[in-house]
């Protein structure tokens, strides 16, 4: 494995190791050098003799020999062409419908860092672009896969390591949440992680990351004690607080844009046996409702052990909120709980849980195999504004309920002031999100549906909804510019919410670690630091 000092050129202040950028790629760096500092013989590999002319200039040309060097080197077990059974277990394993129909040109497994490595120093070599999967979680076209290019998943690194006092667990990114806490459940722990057992790691984590413990700890990127990282130049770096603290930060909200996370690095924290569930309420107890997810947002100083989210829907003709009350005990009536309880409801789920057993019952609300789009706004928290914005919502229900599948639903959450207070620790992260200015009222459109051929209509309505929030919020002057990324949607741009200096901070950091645009531009998919929004929205 080649270290990151290798490049040398290191300043150190305070104890903080940083460094230059010609200390991660010099400005003569050599992609077939690097390729033979990690073993590979380019001269070797019969796909990249005959890669030159016009095959090299054509898309497919380019990933004919990056894919044929990888088998090659990595043989078809780990390197799936098109058509076979490996390649169609990928594409069909994927949450959204969308991200299904990509077409990569082959897909490659890797089992260790340097593979890693090698794939991003052969499309650099070839041009052939790719895409990194963990968990394929993402509800839009090409956030985990490249058509056409390179898709690299991360299924075979999924190791789950503790250190020696079992205070972080080294957690690789082939794995979903559901394998890292049966990891960890024999030994009374967890970290903060996903609530739904299939959504990976990676894209969690370098998103944000609301968890059941949230309130208590922070989100899963407050959370990371170290990264470990391959950059464009194909090196394995380590980043944390005190070495690399810029590429950590980034790392922190950034997204996929300065490299591929081979190992997440988090703290672990106690893990009690929970109790939770749903709790569903008819339409006339709406406000009533909302005053209780309020107060319990507003209380989360008070009592951190709770969580919830309240889902607002129609089922069968009838409007119901189905409000997802999480105590991270297991604590029957917890005092923080005791207004939704008074309030009656027609169905109760809640019941004594391990965190293992929470995650796979709520993996029945993120069903695969749909059509889905997930849109949030943010805005300071208003109750008479979450009243508007419910009724706005199931009035115009009916204009898209008679979808094929069609399920429309709005769900309310609070980035409650310990969350936020949270987001300074270690250094800080990439978010802009300010706790003098909480707490925060995240609100996200989750729609899922059977037919391609309705995609703009329900394109065109989640649209039109938000725009009119949105200028109602503006006139109230409680509107927030945060975008969540891991609810973002592809006519979205999350990284502009941050604000512009966090913006401009990445964009500088990247240029430290990718001078030649590597993960922006053979790494298309997802959000990236200069193109704002994956799709502009054009109905």
């Amino acid at each position: 494995m080649r270290a990151w000092s290798l490049f040398g050129a290191l300043s150190a202040a305070s104890g903080v190791t940083l460094a230059t950028a010609d200390a991660i790629e010099p400005s003569n760096f050599n992609v077939t050098e690097g390729l033979e500092q990690l073993g590979v013989k380019v001269s070797s590999i019969p796909a990249l003799k005959s890669f030159s002319g016009i095959q090299a200039r054509s898309t497919d040309g380019a990933c004919a020999a990056a894919c044929g060097s990888l088998k090659f080197l990595f043989g078809s077990q780990q390197v799936n062409a098109q058509n076979s059974t490996l390649y169609n277990n990928f594409t069909n394993s994927f949450w959204s419908e969308q991200q299904e129909e990509v077409q990569p040109y082959c897909v490659f497994r890797p089992s260790v860092n340097t593979q890693v490595s090698i794939a991003v120093l052969l499309s650099r070599l070839t041009g052939c672009p790719f895409a990194a999967r963990s968990g394929g979680h993402a509800a839009f076209s090409g956030a985990s896969s490249s058509a056409g290019g390179i898709s690299i998943w991360f299924k075979d690194m999924n190791a789950v390591k503790l250190n020696a006092d079992k205070s972080v667990a080294s957690i690789e990114p082939g794995n979903n949440w559901l394998s890292v806490y049966s990891a960890l459940e024999p030994y009374g722990l967890a970290t903060i992680g996903g609530r739904a057992s299939s959504i990976g790691v990676g894209g969690f984590v370098l998103g944000g990351g609301i968890s059941y413990h949230s309130n208590l700890y922070g989100w899963a990127l407050d959370n990371v004690q170290s990264f470990e990282v391959v950059t464009a130049a194909g090196l394995i770096v380590t980043a944390s607080e005190t070495v690399l603290p810029d590429l950590y930060w980034a790392l922190r909200g950034g997204g996929n844009n300065f490299g591929l996370v081979t190992k997440y690095n988090l703290y672990t924290i106690p893990c009690p046996t929970m109790r939770g569930g749903a709790r569903i309420f008819t339409e006339n107890y709406f406000s009533e409702v909302i005053n209780a997810f309020i107060n319990v947002v507003n209380n989360a100083t008070v009592d951190g052990k709770a969580q919830q989210y309240v889902a607002f829907l129609q089922t069968q003709g009838t409007n119901i909120a189905t409000a997802e009350l999480t105590y991270v005990e297991d604590v029957a009536d917890p005092e923080i709980f005791q207004q939704y309880r008074s309030i009656p409801a027609i169905a109760d789920s809640t019941s004594t849980k391990t965190l293992v057993e929470y995650v796979e019952y709520l993996e029945s609300d993120n069903p695969f195999g749909y059509r889905e789009i997930y849109w949030p706004i943010a805005v300071q928290l208003n109750e008479e504004f979450s009243n508007w914005v419910v009724d706005l919502f199931m009035s115009l229900i009916p204009q898209v309920i008679d979808l094929a599948g069609a399920n429309p639903v709005i769900i309310y959450q609070g980035i409650t002031l310990p969350m936020l207070k949270n987001m300074t620790n270690y250094g800080g992260n990439a978010l802009g999100l300010d706790a003098s200015k909480g707490p925060v009222h995240l609100m996200h459109i989750s729609f899922w549906w059977d037919d391609s051929s309705d995609d703009d209509t329900v394109y065109e309505w989640v649209y039109s909804f938000w725009t009119q929030v949105i200028a109602k919020a503006q006139d109230m002057g409680i509107y927030n510019e945060y975008i969540y990324m891991n609810y973002a949607s592809m006519f979205q741009d999350p990284i502009a919410g941050y604000g512009e200096a966090n913006k401009e901070r990445l964009r500088k950091i990247a240029n430290v670690y990718d001078p030649t645009g590597v993960y922006q531009t053979l790494q298309p998919g997802y959000f990236k630091l200069n193109n704002g929004s994956p799709v502009t929205y054009s109905l």
